[in-house]
């Protein structure tokens, strides 16, 4: 090769290199080869130490670790295993195994793609304000953006214009029994009945007091109340509770058909949010007063007992599922970490379970924990076995915003995140007889 009038022998050249550094260069090839094996796995980690693994799957599932087909063989350190079905249906889990350690996993099947829909809010302009199960459906209320006080008259400040609508599986109904009571009203159909409740002000030159109106018991019940700011019926219909503003905050009542309301706790500031026992015989009850938030446990029947069992890190209701006797819920402890805390529905004590930052969880048939966290920027839906989190789907529709928080009911879930929400749909995959590697 002739280059600006100079012959270069490429040959001679690189035999001159070979021939001075050879040892170098092999040394060097050799140290790259090396470190090429390590980080494709073909050069097993044998300076951690081996440890030993055994997983329970679907008979049809392929087992990997990092990636890669596991051979039964596995080393100390962190790794990924999966168990992957031929219809694309996948578990894994994230865990770090110490040089001599055993550990025994149970990956389930996995979860089709969860079907994620975007709620809409009730009308163009406005904003979703809250979110509540009742009955077949999700209560979805949404507020128009605040007028300037001028504009509004003192009597109706304190009650912003509501829409609301339910979103159940047969489309989206508009409610407008709660909307023509600015949100202080509700409606509940159980087994063909339809009950209703509405809260009706005292008006100017009329000798009639603040009352609430029930439609659906046995008879009308008109009950003479204070301020009411919330109104909602037990799962069965066969209850109610109000809100009463009061000068320190809200006051929570209870009545039935065959009672006048009862008095169940007294709370400051305001009520942000409320969740009722399937049997309609405990609430729980977030509150905020300023910057303090309170999360209230009250049992119902026979008499009324309340107490507060935690301060949760936001707004409304955190993550929280019942059981037949008792409900779990995320809150932080005193340094600020979430954890997952329990109490039984007779003493109403809070107790420590486990440190976990689970944005929604719910019990399956079975006891099991299923959860939703946030993983790797991405909003994963698990179950836990012990204290392992173990994945079974990913919702690529969800942003993993900070704030994501959510409830289940059955198999729907609602994940909210600002003013957004979104209804996630999860389908069971077929039972299926499970096989040791």
């Amino acid at each position: 090769m002739i280059v600006a009038g100079y012959r270069i022998n490429l040959d001679a050249l690189l035999a001159r290199v070979v021939y001075r550094w050879h040892w170098t260069i092999v040394f060097t090839a050799l140290a790259i080869g090396i470190l090429i094996g390590i980080a494709s796995g073909i050069v097993p980690p044998f300076w951690r130490g081996r440890a030993e693994l055994r997983v329970q799957a679907a008979p049809e599932a392929r087992i990997t670790v990092d990636g890669r087909p596991w051979n039964g063989d596995i080393y100390a350190g962190t790794h990924t295993v999966a168990a992957t079905l031929p219809d694309g249906r996948r578990s894994w889990v994230h865990l770090t195994l110490q040089s001599g350690e055993t550990v025994s996993l149970d990956l389930p099947r996995g979860l089709p793609a969860p079907q994620v829909r975007r709620m809409p809010s009730a009308a163009p302009g406005m904003q979703i304000a809250s979110v509540w199960r009742a009955g077949d459906s999700w209560r979805v209320q949404s507020i128009a953006p605040s007028l300037p006080k001028a504009e509004v008259k003192e009597s109706e400040w304190d009650a912003p214009v509501t829409q609301t609508v339910a979103v159940g599986v047969s489309g989206v109904e508009r409610l407008t029994t709660i909307d023509a009571y600015r949100g202080r009203a509700d409606v509940l159909t159980v087994r063909g009945t339809r009950y209703e409740a509405v809260y009706e002000p005292a008006q100017p030159g009329n000798h009639v007091d603040n009352r609430v109106v029930v439609r659906g018991w046995e008879q009308i019940t008109a009950t003479v109340v204070g301020n009411v700011s919330l109104v909602r019926f037990a799962p069965d219909g066969r209850a109610l509770l109000l809100a009463e503003r009061t000068i320190a905050g809200e006051q929570i009542r209870y009545m039935t058909p065959d009672a006048p309301p009862v008095t169940v706790v007294a709370l400051p500031g305001e009520i942000m949010g409320v969740a009722w026992h399937p049997s309609g015989e405990v609430v729980l009850i977030a509150s905020r007063d300023g910057d303090q938030r309170a999360l209230t446990l009250a049992r119902l029947r026979p008499t009324p007992v309340a107490a507060v069992v935690a301060e949760p890190a936001t707004d409304g209701l955190p993550p929280y599922a019942w059981g037949d006797d008792e409900v779990i819920w995320i809150a932080p402890d005193d340094e600020g970490f979430p954890q997952l805390w329990s109490a039984t529905l007779d003493t109403l004590l809070p107790e420590y379970q486990m440190r976990l930052d689970a944005r929604a969880m719910t019990r399956l048939a079975n006891g099991t924990l299923r959860i939703v966290m946030l993983q790797s920027s991405t909003v994963v839906i698990g179950r836990l076995d012990g204290g392992r989190f173990i994945g079974e789907a990913t919702l690529a529709g969800v942003p993993a915003n900070a704030d994501l928080i959510g409830e289940w009911y059955d198999d729907e879930l609602l994940l909210r995140s600002g003013n957004d929400a979104w209804l996630i749909t999860i389908m069971e995959g077929e039972t299926y007889e499970r096989t040791a590697d």
